[in-house]
């Protein structure tokens, strides 16, 4: 009594500066126990690299984790051109050609200018002049050298912007070619304008049909086997005709772009559509942490509530809480998620509260032993005498020494919930917006990296997962270790 009497009459000041004196001494305390264990420090060592891997995603990789076409479906690692299967694999060659990058290789009654637009820069300009019925029309051939010393690609593409300024009564011609080392052309592109046309862009892919038909292919033939057979010198093509007889006419070019997508492309090479999946390994640790994170202090902070009411409080109130726990247990977890996850919806959001909402149980059951032999002991019994309230116990007496198995449980439920959300966007329900690890090994599934034998594709993400996974449970052991009241006894 005379002690709790000193305490009262303590200043507020001196006793906040012997609470933070004595959390200081607990954390220093901790942490020397807790370096004692290599398997702890390994874990830490992993989740630090994570950490960093999702702080510093932005200068870790210049693309966004949905930017497309970056190089061919598929395409492998740089470093993959040292094994066998992907010796001579062309990397992605890009090509943006502005003003004055063109050679006037031919022109008829044309001329070559620049221009400059407020919203689109620079501009190429083709000034075509009128001519007389039956005479032949105005042209201009645009070149562009391209040197190609690789293996056939699989894919080309290419986006030309343009606008022309006309009488009613022109027609203008502009087309697209490929002129291989032979000599060969290949016209891939063409279009006639009538009259004047505001901006337009036409994108051509090597994998469309239009394209395939140009070139007089079949349905199942790649052109770009076909039109980058040979290593050498190419030429890109770009032609302007004119038929205008009542005043000249103008073709405003915003650049043309041009891209031969290789089979060889950063990091971890590329998905079904050419996005990077370094990036998307990179930003998906985010995510992984963020869900861990959320869900495991969500699922502990309910099971850390219920488990401290129901050993404290006892009779019919321990047991409706125990019943609902065992109903809890029982229940196949991961089959429900994929009811509810279905039912509420593709959202980030929803898969943390379901993977709380189902993770609570351990922790409940675990606090409401400790908390079944704390509410014996002299220093519960001495506050309930003193007239404190069951709130009062429970926050100030009770939460205090149950706060370390609280720690190690948040810690081992990390990895169920990283676990979790793996599982369901793997099947299909996670958020499609969000790069996730199980998203990406979702789409390797449904787009044909197993077939295909992409193994830059598999592996990563769930190497990432288990990693991951591992490192809470080399550090929750170790916690839990350090933390346990029994451990603390014996040492």
């Amino acid at each position: 009594m005379n002690q709790s009497i000193t305490q009262l009459g303590t200043p507020p000041a001196r006793r906040a500066t012997r609470t933070r004196t004595g959390l200081l001494s607990g954390l220093v305390a901790f942490w020397a126990q807790f370096r004692r264990r290599p398997y702890g420090m390994v874990g830490l060592i992993i989740l630090i690299l994570y950490a960093i891997m999702a702080l510093a995603a932005p200068w870790l990789t210049p693309y966004k984790p949905d930017e497309m076409y970056l190089a061919d479906r598929l395409a492998a690692p740089v470093w993959a051109r040292y094994l066998p299967r992907f010796k001579g694999a062309p990397p992605t060659l890009r090509y943006t050609i502005g003003p004055g990058q063109w050679d006037l290789t031919r022109h008829e009654n044309a001329s070559l200018t620049r221009a400059t637009d407020q919203e689109r820069g620079e501009l190429t300009v083709v000034q075509l002049s009128p001519v007389l019925p039956g005479e032949a029309p105005a042209t201009a051939e645009l070149s562009f050298p391209v040197h190609y010393p690789h293996n056939p690609p699989n894919t080309f593409d290419a986006k030309i912007t343009y606008a022309v300024e006309a009488p009613v009564d022109a027609q203008t011609t502009l087309s697209y070619s490929i002129i291989d080392p032979q000599g060969t052309e290949y016209t891939v592109w063409d279009t006639t304008v009538y009259g004047s046309s505001d901006w337009n862009t036409a994108t051509i892919d090597s994998r469309d049909f239009q394209v395939k038909m140009k070139l007089g292919l079949s349905f199942f033939d790649d052109p770009a086997t076909t039109v980058f057979a040979t290593k050498g010198d190419y030429r890109l093509v770009l032609r302007v005709s004119s038929t205008a007889a009542s005043g000249p006419v103008r073709v405003r070019l915003a650049g043309l772009q041009a891209n031969i997508l290789g089979l060889l492309h950063g990091l971890l090479g590329t998905d079904h559509v050419g996005s990077d999946l370094w990036t998307q390994l990179v930003y998906g640790a985010r995510i992984s942490l963020i869900i861990g994170i959320l869900a495991a202090i969500a699922a502990v902070a309910i099971g850390t509530v219920i488990g401290l009411i129901s050993g404290y409080l006892g009779g019919k109130i321990d047991e409706f809480f125990m019943r609902v726990a065992d109903v809890f247990l029982s229940v196949p977890t991961l089959p429900i998620l994929i009811i509810l996850s279905a039912f509420l919806g593709k959202h980030i959001g929803n898969i943390v509260l379901l993977v709380a909402a189902f993770s609570w149980m351990t922790t409940a059951r675990v606090v409401r032993s400790q908390t079944l032999s704390l509410k014996q002991r002299a220093f519960v019994e001495a506050a309930r005498a003193a007239g404190a309230g069951n709130t009062y116990i429970m926050l100030t007496h009770l939460l205090p020494n149950v706060f370390p198995l609280v720690v190690a449980n948040t810690v081992l439920m990390m990895p169920v919930a990283i676990l979790y959300e793996a599982a369901l966007s793997f099947l299909g329900l996670g958020d499609p917006r969000i790069p996730t690890w199980g998203r990406m090994l979702q789409n390797a599934r449904a787009f044909g990296a197993f077939t295909e034998l992409a193994w830059w594709w598999l592996v990563p993400p769930g190497l990432a997962i288990t990693l991951l996974t591992l490192s809470f449970t080399l550090i929750g052991n170790a916690v839990n270790e350090v933390l346990n009241p029994r451990y603390r006894e014996r040492t």
